[in-house]
């Protein structure tokens, strides 16, 4: 009678399914208003600090933010 080999054992890779990895991507409409939002904070902390600067540098540096928060 043959004798069958014992199959190799295989080593399971773990899967990392924390909540902090799964981010939900906005949609456009959320994503814009969310730069909106940061842009406006940004430019109320650069006028109150009287740091020099501009509306597209504060949207620009918000949308950045916004990018880096949905590792897009």
């Amino acid at each position: 009678m043959p004798v069958k080999k014992a199959a190799p054992k295989k080593t399971a890779a773990r899967k990392t399914t924390s909540a902090a990895k799964k981010t939900v991507k906005p949609d456009l409409k959320d994503f814009l208003a969310e730069v909106e939002k940061k842009a406006y904070e940004l430019y109320e902390e650069r006028m109150n600090s009287g740091a020099p600067c501009d509306d597209i540098a504060d949207w620009f540096q918000a949308e950045k933010e916004i990018k880096t928060k949905y590792d897009l």
